[in-house]
């Protein structure tokens, strides 16, 4: 869906933490839409064609080329690979949406797809290994848009879904976190927009939708979505609802049960999500305009680690997190 940015409401008492925040102001021109980490690889992407690398877990960073005449694009979502394959992804309106691809960090790109019909909208993608991924897209006069790739990225075809998309059905390309890995090769997709928000669930090539606590209706339903063994981690809210608490619910696959998780010191809608295991547990991060919070492992509240405009996050065990937001903001927790 469309860009987005609000100011949100003062916000009730909240738990604070204590943990160091190293920050990189990277340029003001760039606002980081998504962020993704591999081994001691992070790269950030966003509006103006933006493109930034760390090679050394978020120390030092640098501004890398992007695609030709890609200035005016937003990179909404990207992924650097195990093989040294980076894949962007564009979020736009007809062509403006697209995936590129680059073995050498930027010196070459090579557009793999691109958005057709004025109704194309990418949101997200994830490639689950070196050869296969997946692609989520607000849906069209055919249905919903998925589209999947068994070579890398270098071929995408659409998939055809029994599953009826909603009137508006689409998602969120707010932190490329609208869908994740599951299991092996499955893929698990949080909708929005359409009058029920709704989790798509594909495994070993079958298809299944379940309904969601969080409310849908216009720029409504789950942004961002997380998946740990039988959990998953569904976060959002809505853009029209910016005075009410922005919502994070957990859905146990073994019982079939939905948890409702504390209330959160956001609002609006959370943008994206990432989860840390650590030695007593998997915490759960999450961030919005309104700052980055995480529910640590039995935990009754959720802390608030910062107040930035933090788009997207991105965690790694052992390591730590990263944030990434307006004006060129990165901050390393």
């Amino acid at each position: 869906m469309m860009s987005f940015s609000m100011a949100f409401a003062s916000l009730a008492p909240y738990a604070q933490a204590t943990e160091n925040i190293t920050t990189h102001q990277l340029d003001k021109g760039v606002s980081f839409q998504a962020v993704t980490w591999q081994n001691d690889t992070v790269v950030a992407s966003g509006s103006g064609g933006g493109i930034y690398l760390s090679d050394d877990n978020g120390l030092q960073w640098r501004k890398i080329n992007g695609p030709v005449r890609s200035d005016f694009l937003q990179f909404r979502d990207n992924q650097y690979l195990e093989n040294g394959q980076l894949i962007v992804m564009s979020a736009g309106e007809g062509n403006k949406s697209g995936i590129y691809i680059s073995g050498d960090k930027g010196e070459r790109w090579q557009q793999v797809s691109q958005g057709e019909a004025s109704s194309t909208f990418y949101d997200c993608f994830t490639m689950t290994d070196e050869s296969n991924g997946w692609l989520y897209g607000d849906s069209d006069e055919k249905g919903l848009f998925v589209l999947s790739t068994k070579d890398g990225g270098k071929h995408w075809q659409r998939q055809s879904l029994d599953i009826k998309a909603q009137t508006s059905e689409g998602g969120f390309a707010s932190s490329g976190t609208c869908l994740s890995r599951y299991n092996d090769s499955g893929i698990i997709i949080g909708t929005g927009n359409g009058e029920t928000s709704r989790l798509l669930i594909e495994e070993n090539g079958e298809w299944r939708s379940l309904e969601t606590p969080i409310p849908g209706g216009e720029a409504g339903g789950v942004f961002s979505v997380q998946v740990e063994g039988k959990a998953i981690f569904v976060a959002g809210g809505s853009l029209k609802a910016a005075g009410k608490q922005a919502e994070a619910w957990l859905y146990h696959l073994g019982s079939g049960k939905w948890v409702a998780l504390p209330p959160l010191p956001l609002r609006g809608a959370v943008y994206g999500s990432a989860l840390l295991p650590t030695s007593e547990g998997i915490e759960y991060w999450v961030s919005n305009p309104d700052g980055v919070a995480v529910l640590k492992p039995d935990a009754s509240e959720w802390q608030v680690i910062s107040k930035s405009n933090i788009w997207s996050i991105a965690c790694q065990q052992s390591k730590s997190c990263i944030g990434a937001g307006k004006e060129g903001l990165i901050e390393v927790y």
